[in-house]
Parts: C-alpha cells; sequence; structure tokens
C-alpha cells in the first residue's frame, strides 16, 4: 500500500499516526514544531487524505503494517510513534508487534480498551451509514469532540478536514475499529518511554479510560490539558507541543 505522507527535517524519527476520520494535516502545527529538530513522518492511513482506499473492512494491523512499509521506503529503522484517537490503536499495534524497532511511544485521546459490549454492533451500523449516505454523517457524530470554547479556525478546518475524506475509507477503517484487540497485555509487556496525553473534556478519552492506559505502561508521562476535548495537538496547540517535544527529548536522551 503506497501512502501519502509528509516527511520533514533531520535527526531522530518520529511518525505522527492520525485519528478517524481525519488526515495527516492534522498534525500540522506538531510537523512544523517538531521537524526543527528531528526527521518528522506523517501519513494519510489508507483510505484517508490523498491515500488510496480499500473498501469493506481494514483492520488497524493492516494500517500499522502500511505504515511500517512506508518507513522501510524511507529508509527509516526506527521511530518514536506517535498517535492520536485510532491513531493510537495503530501506534499500540507498532510498539507491540516490533518493539525493538520503537524508541518512544506516544498515546493522545486514545483508548486501550477492548470492544465493549453492544460496541461492535453500534460501529458497524455507523460504518454502513457513513458508507450510504456520506460524511455528514461522521460530522454529525464528532460534533462533541471539542472542549468550551474551542478556535473557531480549529473547528473550521477539521469539519473541511473531515468532509473532503472518504466515506468508503472511513467505513472500512470503523468496521476495522469493531474488531480491535484487547491491546493491555501487550502493553504491559512493553519497556519503552510512553507519553500519554488528553484533555479534560474529551467525552470518549475519560480520564477513566486513560488511567487505564497509564496503569498498562512501564514507563508513563501523562498529561492532562484543561479546557482541552479530544484533539489536544490542536486545542491547546502551545502546551501539547511543549510537553511532547520534552518527553521525545528525555526518551532520545535514554536511549543514547
Amino acid at each position: 500500500m503506497t501512502l501519502a505522507y509528509d516527511d520533514r527535517g533531520s535527526g531522530p524519527a518520529v511518525v505522527l499516526i492520525h485519528g478517524h476520520p481525519f488526515d495527516r494535516s492534522l498534525w500540522r502545527p506538531q510537523l512544523d514544531w517538531l521537524s526543527a529538530s528531528r526527521r518528522v513522518v506523517a501519513p494519510d492511513l489508507r483510505g484517508f487524505g490523498e491515500s488510496p482506499v480499500t473498501p469493506g473492512t481494514v483492520r488497524m494491523s493492516e494500517l500499522a503494517d502500511d505504515v511500517w512499509e512506508l518507513l522501510a521506503g524511507l529508509g527509516i529503522e526506527d521511530a518514536a510513534v506517535v498517535g492520536l484517537s485510532m491513531g493510537g490503536l495503530i501506534a499500540m499495534e507498532m510498539a507491540i508487534a516490533r518493539p525493538q524497532r520503537v524508541w518512544a511511544l506516544g498515546l493522545v485521546a486514545t483508548t486501550v480498551q477492548p470492544v465493549a459490549e453492544g460496541e461492535r454492533e453500534r460501529r458497524l451500523a455507523l460504518a454502513d451509514r457513513v458508507e450510504a449516505e456520506g460524511m455528514g454523517v461522521m460530522l454529525e457524530y464528532m460534533s462533541p469532540q471539542f472542549g468550551p470554547d474551542p478556535d473557531p479556525r480549529v473547528v473550521e478546518e477539521i469539519t473541511a478536514m473531515i468532509g473532503r475524506n472518504s466515506p468508503q475509507g472511513a467505513a472500512a477503517a470503523l468496521r476495522g475499529r469493531a474488531a480491535r484487540p484487547d491491546y493491555r497485555p501487550g502493553l504491559r509487556e512493553l519497556a519503552i518511554p510512553s507519553f500519554v496525553c488528553a484533555g479534560t473534556h474529551d467525552v470518549w478519552s475519560t480520564p477513566a479510560v486513560t488511567q487505564e492506559i497509564v496503569d498498562c505502561l512501564r514507563e508513563p508521562r501523562a498529561v492532562t490539558l484543561e479546557n482541552v476535548g479530544h484533539l489536544p495537538n490542536l486545542e491547546d496547540q502551545g502546551r501539547f507541543n511543549a510537553e511532547l517535544s520534552s518527553f521525545l527529548d528525555a526518551a532520545w536522551l535514554t536511549r543514547a
């Protein structure tokens, strides 16, 4: 699978994995910030942005393999992997499958929990609606994603980002999320510096959900951003960038 991507800067490699139903432009502020001292790669996942669409079902492991294939083509042997929401699931897939190639792990506004009772059916039904009716269904579903008083420019940017994505690609990933595994056992085995970040007003990655991630990790750095919803990297760019950059600096020094 040939993915569209941005590749900026030089130095230790960092991969930024967007969530659902976004694309790589979600990471624009981090790409600018982090690439001053690192090599930063931000792909469009299969089915999103400018990458090819595979209709039907695309599992999280397949999306992770796509990213590994991209890194191999770019000559990147190891990287820090940072994922937001669904991107966090893919980051966990990557770290658990090939821990020796991940020197740091970032889990932003995501979950480690397996599919809950009734969730599989809800996600499959949502996928069918998106495929039949278009991305307006996802815009409606994602409407509570921001914290209080969001920047109107961020809201406009995210609305446009969701609207230009493929309904077939979004539906395929929804079906893949409905089949996600339990990541908790795999995370407990990792000895990788890890960054866990969520906002106080995230209706999906709640404090309890986020704490469960922290509890699975041996070396977590947990950051909570006030008055922020599901997109910490955009809603509080300044603090998010500073916290992530500080974490990556420390993790790289530990590795070296």
